[in-house]
C-alpha cells in the first residue's frame, strides 16, 4: 500500500511540474510577444508627458535573477540619462508642441542630476515650446525641477514643500554600551566621519565645521537655481523658511497661498483647469483629447538602432554604487567587473577615448586601486581618460578618479573625503551577559584574534591602526601624483574632509566644472576627434535571460509600485539599517574602507 501511495505521489509531483513548468514557459512567451511587439508611435501636435518614477540614478540596480516575489523588491528608479535623451530628442521634434511636468512620483536626486534635468528642460524651452508644470505637492527635489517650467500649477489645498538642506545621523555609542557591544574604529583623517555613529553621542566638532561648508554653498546653488527661475530674492526666499509661521499667518495659515503669495508658483488650480490650459496652447478647445505620450512610450518610439559603429567612438563606463571586490551587479561597483570593462574599452581600436561617470561613495580601498590601475593601463595605450563626476565621487570614488587625464565636477558635486577607515566589532560582552564565554588556544599572540565573541587584543588594534596609516598614505600618494600636487598641500585639504565640486576646482581636486556632455567633448578634443565622433556607452555583457527578466521587472514597477521592507520602519531604523547594509556587504580582505556616508539626496 505504501508503495503504492508513493508511486501516486511521484506521478502527481510530475504531473504537477509539468503543469507548472509548462505554464512558466506559456507567461514567458506571451512576455516576449508582448515587449518586442510594440511598435509605440508617436501623435502630431503632442504633449510629451514627463513623469520620472522613483529615485534618478546614474545606473539601475538590478536584483538577482530569479523570477521570486523578492525580485520586484527593488525600488523603482528612473535613469538619469534616459530622462536626458527624451528631453533633448523632443526638443526637435516637430510632433511635440509641448512638454508637461508631471513629478508626483519623482523620488530621491542628487542636486547635481537635478540641475542636468533643470538645464535639459531650460535648453527644450529655448525651442520655443512651452513647459508646464502641476502636482498637488512638490517635495524640495520636485519643485527644483518644476521651477523651470513656463508656468507651475499648484493644487488649491496643496504645498510647496522647501525645508532646506540637512544633514542629520543618529548615534550609537549609548545603545552599544548597554548592549555590550565593542566597536573598534579605526581611521586617519581629522574629519573621516562615516564611523562617528559608533564613537559618539553627537556630531564631532570637526565634522559640523566641514558638513556647514558644504550644505551651505549647495544650498546656496539652490536657492540661486529658484529665484532664476521665479524671479524672486533668494534672501527673501531664506528669511520666509526662517520664520515660516510669521509668514503663513499673512496667508491665512494656507500654505498654497502662500505659494502663490510669494511667486513660487503660479496658479493655484485643479487638474481639469490645468489640463483646459494644455488644450488651449495645443489650440484645442476644453473638451477636446489632448494628444499625449509618456516619456518612456516616447523614447521607445523614437529609439533608433545604429546599424553600424563608427571608427571614431568615445566610450563611456558608468560607476555607480559602493566599491566592492570581485564582480558585482549594476548599481555597485566590482572591482573585477569594472577592471574587466575598461581593458576591453583599452583593446577596441574603434574607442578613442573614455570618459568614466562616477557617481560613488567609494568603498574598498583595494577595490579602489584595482580600478585606478585599469585605468592607468587604459591611458597608457595612449588613449585619453576623462573622469565626469555625478552627485558624489568622494572617498574611493576619489581615488579612481586620479587616473584621470582630467576631471571634471558639477559645482554641486560632493568629492575628496580623502580619508580612510577600518572597524572590528566584538561581542564578547554581551555574550558574558547572558553567561556564554569563550576560551581555547592557538599558535600565535593573534590566533583567532578577528572572532566576534573574543576581544580584541592590544597587538591586534595597533596592526589594524598601522594599516589603516599606510592606506591612508598610499591614498595621499596617489592624490599627489595623479592631480601634480605637492604632497603636503594634498595632506591639509585632505583628512576625510567633503568638498564641493566647487571648492574642489579651487583646491586643485578636480579640473574644470561642468555636465557629462562637456567632459565627453573635452576627450574627443584630447583624441583629437572633435570634427565627428559618436559616443558609446559601454556595459558588460548580460545574458539574454537576465535582460529579459530586467525588462519584466521593469514593466511591473511601473504597473505595481513597490515598496521596502525599511520604508516602513521608523526613520532612524531605516538609517540604521541602511548602515548596516552599506557595512556588511564590504569585502575588502584587509577591512579597510575608503568610504563616504554623506550623500546628500534632495527630495
Amino acid at each position: 500500500m505504501g508503495k503504492r501511495l508513493s508511486a501516486w505521489l511521484k506521478a502527481f509531483d510530475t504531473v504537477r511540474r509539468v503543469i507548472v513548468n509548462g505554464l512558466f514557459l506559456l507567461i514567458v512567451l506571451l512576455l516576449i510577444i508582448g515587449l518586442f511587439s510594440k511598435r509605440e508611435s508617436v501623435p502630431s501636435n503632442a504633449a510629451l508627458i514627463l513623469n520620472p518614477k522613483g529615485d534618478i540614478v546614474e545606473q539601475l540596480s538590478v536584483p538577482g535573477s530569479g523570477l521570486t516575489p523578492l525580485s520586484f523588491a527593488t525600488p523603482r528608479q528612473t535613469r538619469l540619462r534616459d530622462l536626458l535623451r527624451a528631453i533633448h530628442t523632443a526638443k526637435n521634434d516637430k510632433r511635440i508642441r509641448l512638454m508637461a511636468l508631471d513629478l508626483d512620483d519623482m523620488g530621491h536626486s542628487s542636486l547635481a542630476d537635478l540641475q542636468a534635468i533643470r538645464q535639459a528642460i531650460e535648453d527644450f524651452r529655448k525651442s520655443g515650446k512651452p513647459v508646464v508644470a502641476y502636482g498637488d505637492q512638490y517635495t524640495q527635489g520636485q519643485y527644483y525641477v518644476a521651477a523651470a517650467a513656463n508656468r507651475v500649477f499648484l493644487h488649491p489645498m496643496g504645498l510647496v514643500a522647501l525645508t532646506g538642506f540637512g544633514l542629520y545621523r543618529d548615534y550609537f555609542k549609548d545603545a552599544i554600551d548597554k548592549l555590550g557591544i565593542n566597536v573598534h574604529v579605526f581611521r586617519a583623517g581629522k574629519y573621516k566621519s562615516a564611523m562617528e555613529p559608533f564613537m559618539r553621542n553627537d556630531m564631532s566638532a570637526a565634522d559640523r565645521q566641514a558638513n556647514q561648508a558644504w550644505l551651505s554653498e549647495l544650498w546656496a546653488y539652490y536657492k540661486k537655481g529658484i529665484a532664476a527661475s521665479r524671479g524672486i530674492d533668494p534672501a527673501h526666499l531664506q528669511a520666509v523658511l526662517d520664520d515660516l509661521p510669521t509668514y503663513l499667518k499673512k496667508y491665512g495659515g494656507s500654505m498654497a497661498q502662500l505659494a502663490l503669495g510669494e511667486k513660487w508658483v503660479d496658479q493655484l488650480s485643479d487638474e481639469q483647469t490645468v489640463e483646459a490650459y494644455i488644450a488651449g496652447k495645443l489650440g484645442l478647445t476644453a473638451n477636446q483629447h489632448i494628444p499625449q505620450i509618456r516619456w518612456r512610450k516616447y523614447l521607445r518610439a523614437t529609439h533608433a538602432v545604429r546599424l553600424e559603429h563608427s571608427d571614431k567612438e568615445v566610450g563611456i563606463i558608468t560607476a555607480s554604487g559602493a566599491i566592492m571586490e570581485g564582480d558585482q551587479p549594476p548599481g555597485s561597483i566590482g572591482a573585477s567587473t569594472l577592471s574587466a570593462e575598461i581593458d576591453r574599452a583599452r583593446k577596441n581600436s574603434r574607442i578613442k577615448a573614455l570618459v568614466l561617470r562616477v557617481d560613488s561613495p567609494g568603498g574598498s580601498a583595494l577595490a579602489s586601486e584595482t580600478i585606478r590601475q585599469a585605468l592607468l593601463r587604459f591611458r597608457a595605450a595612449g588613449k585619453p581618460l576623462v573622469v565626469s563626476m555625478g552627485g558624489m565621487a568622494a572617498s574611493g570614488g576619489y581615488w579612481i578618479s586620479t587616473a584621470a587625464d582630467e576631471i571634471w565636477a558639477t559645482p554641486t558635486t560632493l568629492t575628496g573625503s580623502i580619508g580612510v577607515f577600518g572597524l572590528i566589532g566584538d561581542v564578547h560582552t554581551a555574550l558574558a551577559k547572558i553567561g556564554i564565554h569563550a576560551d581555547g588556544l592557538g599558535t600565535t599572540a593573534i590566533a583567532g584574534a578577528l572572532r566576534p565573541d573574543l576581544p580584541v587584543t592590544p597587538q591586534v588594534a595597533q596592526a589594524m591602526q598601522m594599516g589603516v596609516n599606510d592606506i591612508y598614505g598610499r591614498f595621499l600618494t596617489v592624490v599627489a601624483k595623479g592631480r601634480k600636487l605637492p604632497l603636503d598641500g594634498v595632506k591639509q585639504i585632505a583628512q576625510g574632509r567633503v568638498w564641493s565640486g566647487a571648492d574642489a576646482k579651487r583646491l586643485g581636486l578636480v579640473d574644470r566644472l561642468g555636465d557629462l556632455d562637456q567632459a565627453v567633448a573635452a576627450a574627443a578634443a584630447k583624441a583629437g576627434i572633435s570634427a565627428h565622433y559618436q559616443r558609446l556607452w559601454l556595459a558588460p555583457p548580460r545574458p539574454f535571460w537576465d535582460k529579459l527578466l530586467d525588462r519584466f521587472r521593469g514593466e511591473t514597477r511601473a504597473l505595481v509600485p513597490s515598496v521596502a521592507v525599511t520604508d516602513q520602519l521608523p526613520p532612524f531604523l531605516i538609517r540604521a539599517v541602511k548602515l548596516w547594509r552599506a557595512l556588511s556587504r564590504f569585502n575588502d580582505p584587509r577591512g579597510v574602507y575608503a568610504y563616504c556616508d554623506l550623500g546628500l539626496a534632495v527630495r
